[in-house]
């Protein structure tokens, strides 16, 4: 470090640059004081090129707030959101910011001052999280945590982004438990003898049916109205699919005689939602399927493993990738499909395979 007064006798080569024994300085005067700052450079083009980010820095500087006026991270997050919902933000998107970020206000980040947040406490976050989750969650979390810091620049509450050069994290592939169809069936026969009033257990029984049949996301199912059933073209049109991004899946025989069934028994309006309940069109019922599975002897499954095990008993089947990844809403032509649901073929299916087989020497 040097000291002021050897710096004094640097030559002057431009406004607030000097040049000491072939190194540039930058010097500014603040509260009537000198601040000289080393450029670390011989270079003379790249010593203006960082002058001027340390004009613009103590331009920053000058124009912070007081300290007692900058807000935790937690009251961030907060101001983060109302900007993104006054900005038009999509209610899907904001609905992952909001998520995202509030849990990261309520974790040791959300007393801190929003200035003092250093890169350390966001990877020790990210890493807590990525213990717990998946890849892709720890990866969501670090791109919603940068529109606060983002915010934080534009507010003058920090002058650095603590988010710059943290790498995304890598995939962790989820173990899914995927049913055959005749565990699906011993679960749904369960679900329609469970005693319950209001007839709860033979819709269940109905929703995840359709969920086996279809291959629907559980969003996407729960979404669905009379209206998007067009049965002069047998297709299921699918409004809400992942991204906002519409599709239809075709009405093979099975699916079409089950809705068929569905709207011959319930009915209902074009545009009422097929699985409707007393809080809007969402329908739960995860306790009804645990319960169930207390009384069937079958491994658990999730409501996505159901789309699992309609796609790997399209493969076993013999449909081609393409038109099974265009009902799921894929849009790679079949890559997915071939890389996900092909591992999850049982025994059984391998050794008809085998029998199939006629070549010889």
């Amino acid at each position: 470090m040097k000291r002021t007064s050897d710096l004094k006798k640097a030559k002057r080569v431009g406004e607030n640059l000097f040049l000491r024994h072939g190194i540039y300085y930058a010097l500014f005067k603040k509260s009537g004081k000198q601040i000289w700052k080393s450029l670390r450079t011989r270079d003379r083009n790249i010593a203006r090129a960082r002058l001027d980010d340390r004009r613009r820095q103590m331009q920053l500087m000058t124009e912070m707030p007081r300290r007692q006026d900058i807000p935790p991270f937690s009251e961030a997050v907060e101001e983060t959101i109302k900007t993104c919902r006054r900005d038009g933000m999509k209610p899907g998107t904001l609905d992952g910011v909001s998520t995202y970020t509030r849990l990261a206000g309520r974790s040791f980040l959300g007393p801190l001052k929003i200035s003092s947040v250093r890169k350390e406490h966001i990877q020790e976050y990210l890493r807590q999280r990525y213990e717990s989750r998946s890849g892709r969650s720890a990866n969501l979390d670090l791109i919603h945590i940068r529109k606060v810091f983002r915010l934080a620049l534009e507010r003058h509450w920090r002058l650095d982004d603590p988010t710059t050069g943290l790498k995304m994290f890598a995939h962790k592939e989820k173990m899914i438990a995927v049913p055959s169809f005749e565990e699906v069936r011993k679960v749904i026969n369960s679900l329609r003898e469970l005693p319950l009033r209001n007839g709860s257990g033979i819709r269940a029984s109905e929703f995840i049916e359709l969920l086996a049949l279809s291959g629907l996301r559980l969003k996407e199912a729960q979404s669905l109205k009379w209206g998007d059933i067009d049965w002069q073209r047998k297709v299921l049109i699918v409004r809400q699919g992942k991204g906002d991004k519409p599709r239809d899946v075709d009405l093979f025989s099975a699916l079409h005689n089950f809705l068929h069934k569905l709207q011959k028994e319930r009915g209902g309006a074009s545009d009422e939602h097929i699985f409707p309940s007393s809080h809007g069109p969402i329908y739960k019922c995860r306790g009804l399927l645990l319960s169930a599975f207390k009384h069937v002897d079958v491994p658990r499954f999730s409501f996505h493993g159901l789309r699992h095990a309609w796609a790997t008993e399209l493969v076993k089947q013999g449909m081609d990738f393409g038109t099974i990844a265009a009902w799921m809403g894929h849009a790679d032509g079949g890559l997915l499909v071939a890389r996900r649901y092909g591992r999850h073929l049982r025994r059984d299916h391998f050794e008809m395979a085998a029998k199939r087989v006629k070549f010889h020497f």
